[in-house]
């Protein structure tokens, strides 16, 4: 068992995870995606399973922020980084209220399944 000092500062951590079947995004509803994500999952041998993936990311950060943050799908958009990474931009509205937030993309044939971890601003008790 691990005992927390006490403290009056409280970093607040959320988590979320999001699972999906690849088949489902053949026709994806373009709404729901950045002209960014789009493009880059256009230009993929399987664009399914990129939008999948990017499906995943997107629902498992919300997740993550929920309750402390309430955000949408809308709000939150995942880009690939320099070394290929998954990245979250955010809507600027959202972004005050976290240090950080890291998120995992995971493929299979046809399952997508991302990870995602918010550490939030420390609120004083």
């Amino acid at each position: 068992m691990t005992v927390w000092p006490a403290s009056e500062d409280r970093t607040e951590f959320g988590i979320g995870v999001d699972v999906e079947e690849i088949d489902r995004w053949r026709v994806p509803d373009l709404r729901l995606f950045t002209p960014r994500e789009i493009a880059y999952c256009q230009r993929l041998g399987r664009p399914e399973e990129g939008f999948a993936g990017r499906w995943v990311a997107k629902e498992a950060v919300v997740k993550a922020l929920l309750p402390t943050v309430p955000a949408s799908v809308r709000d939150v958009e995942i880009v690939r980084g320099d070394t290929g990474e998954p990245l979250v931009h955010l809507s600027e509205h959202l972004a005050h209220r976290l240090v950080h937030i890291k998120v995992s993309i995971g493929h299979s044939d046809n399952i997508a399944v991302a990870f995602a971890v918010a550490v939030f601003a420390p609120r004083v008790m």
